[in-house]
């Protein structure tokens, strides 16, 4: 449901583009490209996988999906991750999710992961619809910006998940890239 040009698209995916807008940021228009002028709305949506005119689907999923199970956004002003790093000290907020300065500085990384690790928060309605449709077997894809794992704990096979940012569910180092058991890596980060 993406109201994007191809070209756009493309370039998203090459990396070329800055930027996906916000929903908030679309026309009305552009929102309702996809079903012809009307909608979209959620009974119209189900309507199109009631009636089987839907049989295959992709979801292209990020922050939103798991704020309600506590889980803060990364931009949002005053509650956001981004808004919160400060007490880490970093030179950017994206850094401490940057390869190069976890090798230079792993404590804000190690400390925040704690706060994220699987386990501590409960997948939402959405994580849960997603296991649905995979059972129905609708589902195609998840790709999903997520590091929380809630999709896999809300029983969506791993097979069908494409983790951009990656996950917790493994574990490898960042200089030789040998595998070690998540379980591990957790209890050494917490622990300091």
């Amino acid at each position: 449901f993406l109201p994007f040009t191809p070209d756009y698209a493309f370039q998203f995916i090459m990396g070329a583009a800055a930027s996906i807008p916000q929903p908030a940021d679309l026309k009305d228009s552009e929102r309702r490209g996809v079903f012809c002028g009307k909608g979209p709305t959620l009974e119209e949506v189900a309507r199109l996988i009631l009636d089987g005119h839907v049989r295959r689907i992709v979801v292209a999923a990020g922050a939103g999906i798991s704020v309600s199970a506590g889980i803060p956004d990364f931009r949002t002003p005053g509650t956001g991750l981004y808004s919160n790093l400060a007490k880490y000290n970093l030179p950017t907020p994206e850094s401490v999710f940057q390869l190069d300065y976890y090798k230079e500085n792993p404590q804000p990384f190690c400390t925040l992961s704690k706060e994220l690790w699987p386990g501590k928060h409960k997948p939402t309605r959405v994580h849960h619809f997603l296991h649905l449709l995979e059972k129905k077997g609708l589902l195609q894809r998840v790709f999903t910006q997520n590091i929380d794992g809630l999709e896999r704990l809300a029983g969506v096979s791993p097979e069908l998940l494409v983790e951009a940012h990656g996950s917790f569910s493994s574990a490898h180092c960042v200089e030789c890239g040998h595998a070690h058991d998540p379980e591990e890596w957790r209890q050494r980060a917490e622990n300091g």
